[in-house]
């Protein structure tokens, strides 16, 4: 009983909570459904134009497959800067915090400019490399490389925004964003409605309309940024005078997260090409695993906003020096989390008819996407566990943690057997009587892709069984602030 209680919050936790992590849930929220919408849209428009829902589906999905890749490499180096920002604010070193601010805006200024140029320029070879030009894959090529084109292009705004974005969550400015995305996503709503179906533009009018809509989202963010001058408003002296050493800090902090992401998000290509390479150029298959993610990324919302949480509800209490205050609201952040992922898990199951309703596949589509969607709700809670391990243990200064507790089994387990019976030796699951049996036992399809997907969810185990030894063995319970600092702040505090 004392052990469950150890992860249940008091009320002042909850409402700290839901203040600083409720505007980027809902803000999650908006942008999946818009991306769900989007696809939705397509694909009605592509079963009326091109006679099949999931070429037109698939088209977009391959190219969001390298655009969200190369926007997470980047968001991830205003993450570790916002953690930064998140210390000093709770130190309330704000000229520090305007530094990393700057800081932040030069990295993720850097990979966008190397990221986005090469997907503009290689878009069709990008493309062609996950649909192939065999079956579906030749028209895929064609309208994913239209859409890709065009798609990269909101990486313009998005270098302004992401860390002006990041660095007003660390700084408890929440609603901020949350306002932008509104304004961002009501504008791509109504522009898919009329350039997808009105000027019949179809998925060249959808990348478009996201275009524009992140234009939108820039505009109201640079409004507040210069209107209301939050705590890293500083001039370009201020910003980007920022000394050397304070840049190799964050950097050197920076480089285990953004290994790990550009490692995570090698393995999800590597995956998503595996998908693909199983029928070539078969729609239906990048179709289902695809579209289940999408679902994914719209049930997130229910324990969205954890990685700013953990900045701020243990990062924050670290930089000032309350480490058990820190410890123990991370372990009552824990239990928020794994109540709502049994939320999420059965909110995503009870949504598969109406997905399938909306997008109106083909039958073999809707009982390959059930099958999936299924594996995948079941997944959730160990998923959502280890990640809340990495946000709280990044918080705390072990950058480490997703280089564990993500590319580690993900290297050892997940690419071995998928390059295994995917590329060397398809017989082996074919012939393989014990497996054949095991998933006649789960109730699922015996085919090769379903079992492919077992073993991506499985491996969700693992890494929740490395977060529990990470969580408690690593030595993440530590301040970026030194002492002296502190008491510098506190004695200029006392004098004025």
């Amino acid at each position: 009983m004392n052990f469950i209680k150890k992860f249940i919050g008091n009320k002042s936790f909850y409402h700290e909570l839901f203040v600083v992590a409720l505007p980027i849930a809902i803000h999650q929220l908006l942008n999946a459904f818009v991306n769900f919408l989007d696809s939705a849209m397509i694909g009605r428009w592509s079963l009326a134009n091109l006679g099949s829902a999931e070429i037109g589906t698939s088209s977009i999905m391959i190219a969001n497959r390298y655009f969200n890749s190369a926007f997470n490499i980047v968001t991830m180096f205003a993450v570790s800067a916002s953690i930064y920002i998140a210390q000093y604010m709770g130190a309330r070193h704000y000229h520090k915090v305007k530094q990393v601010f700057g800081f932040s805006f030069v990295m993720v200024a850097f990979f966008v400019l190397i990221l986005g140029i090469f997907g503009f320029v290689y878009a069709e070879d990008i493309i062609r490399f996950f649909a192939t030009t065999e079956n579906d894959g030749a028209v895929m090529v064609n309208y994913g490389t239209q859409y890709l084109r065009i798609i990269i292009l909101t990486f313009i705004p998005l270098l302004f925004t992401t860390p002006i974005a990041f660095a007003l969550r660390a700084s408890k400015h929440t609603t901020i964003p949350l306002f932008a995305t509104i304004g961002s996503a009501t504008t791509n709503f109504g522009l898919n409605f009329l350039l997808i179906y009105g000027f019949n533009w179809g998925i060249r009018g959808a990348a478009i309309a996201t275009f524009i809509s992140r234009l939108v989202e820039l505009s109201i963010l640079l409004f507040y940024y210069f209107h209301y001058k939050p705590e890293f408003y500083g001039s370009f002296k201020e910003l980007f005078s920022f000394p050397l050493s304070l840049a190799k800090k964050v950097f050197v902090y920076s480089i285990p997260i953004g290994l790990s992401q550009i490692i995570t998000e090698g393995i999800a290509i590597y995956m998503f090409f595996s998908y693909a390479r199983i029928d070539y150029g078969n729609a239906m298959y990048i179709t289902s695993v695809n579209l289940s993610q999408r679902i994914v990324d719209m049930v997130t919302a229910f324990v969205g906003g954890m990685g700013t949480a953990a900045s701020i509800l243990v990062g924050s209490r670290l930089g000032a020096g309350k480490t058990e205050e820190a410890v123990q609201n991370a372990h009552w952040q824990l239990g928020y989390v794994m109540i709502f992922s049994l939320v999420a898990t059965i909110f995503m199951i009870a949504a598969i008819p109406l997905v399938n309703y909306i997008y109106g596949f083909e039958a073999d589509t809707q009982k390959l996407l059930t099958q999936i969607m299924v594996i995948h709700a079941l997944s959730l809670p160990f998923m959502f566990f280890s990640v809340n391990i990495i946000f709280i243990t990044r918080a705390g200064g072990y950058s480490r943690s997703p280089l564990l507790i993500t590319n580690l089994p993900y290297i050892l387990i997940k690419i071995p057997l998928v390059l295994f019976f995917v590329f060397i030796d398809r017989n082996a699951f074919f012939q393989a009587t014990g497996i054949h049996q095991f998933m006649q036992a789960l109730g699922i399809e015996d085919n090769l892709i379903v079992f492919i997907f077992v073993i991506d969810r499985l491996v969700e185990v693992v890494r929740a069984i490395i977060g529990i030894f990470v969580f408690h063995f690593a030595p993440w319970k530590k301040s970026f602030v030194s002492q002296k600092e502190i008491e510098e702040v506190e004695r200029i505090e006392a004098q004025a």
